[in-house]
């Protein structure tokens, strides 16, 4: 399980790196967005590069961009380790995870609500990471919700992934909350990235606790 930072106070986020940590998170979930491709706006890689320093945890960023590769160098430089790239904002797909690889990080795609997952297999043997988005990117500043869409998807996709023998991590982000988890990691997630479900708690170690021990078949209130 992650951390997307974007949800957390953004004038303190040395501390909030440190209460993800304490909380037992695994990853720190970037979002990197140029207010083009998507009308919000995210870290840009001098905060990241601020950031690293701070926490021992790996750095993943969602890159919700025009034209992403010209993001790379900087992101490269901040000490990224995963960037995950829109399939929806490349032209040529293999190229730009060959990119990303021969630059010395990890890749991973996203794919939105309505991409078809059948660009998957090309390159699934190239990837570390797919990462399926539960709401429009952006969308949780207005408030929007998981949408139970994606359930299938993700179904859909570890299929796509095991028939490519691909050692892949399937990821999940976008108004996960508690009470999606099981849902999720039944359908063949094996990583979600988490905002308002940890943030807009009163407890954050408190309820991943509770969620590691629901996937771990305890019986745990859905809250």
């Amino acid at each position: 399980m992650g951390a997307a930072l974007f949800n957390a106070d953004h004038s303190r986020l040395g501390d909030e790196l440190a209460r993800v940590e304490a909380a037992g998170l695994d990853f720190v979930h970037l979002d990197v967005f140029d207010g083009r491709f998507v009308p919000d706006l995210g870290f840009p890689p001098r905060t990241i590069e601020h950031l690293r320093p701070l926490t021992r945890l790996p750095f993943e960023v969602h890159l919700a961009a025009e034209e992403p590769l010209r993001f790379l160098p900087a992101l490269r430089d901040a000490g990224v380790d995963l960037l995950l790239l829109h399939v929806e904002s490349v032209r040529l797909l293999y190229e730009a995870v060959f990119s990303v690889r021969d630059a010395g990080l990890r890749v991973g795609l996203v794919f939105g609500l309505g991409t078809p997952l059948e660009l998957l297999p090309p390159v699934a043997g190239m990837l570390d990471a797919v990462l399926l988005l539960a709401r429009v990117t952006g969308e949780g500043a207005s408030g929007a919700s998981f949408n139970p869409m994606v359930i299938p998807r993700v179904r859909r996709a570890r299929e796509l992934i095991d028939q490519a023998e691909a050692g892949v991590d399937l990821q999940v982000a976008g108004g996960v909350r508690r009470e999606h988890v099981r849902d999720l990691v039944a359908a063949g997630a094996t990583s979600l990235a988490l905002g308002g479900g940890i943030y807009r708690v009163p407890d954050m170690g408190a309820e991943v606790r509770a969620i590691r021990r629901m996937l771990a078949g305890e019986a745990v209130d859905v809250g």
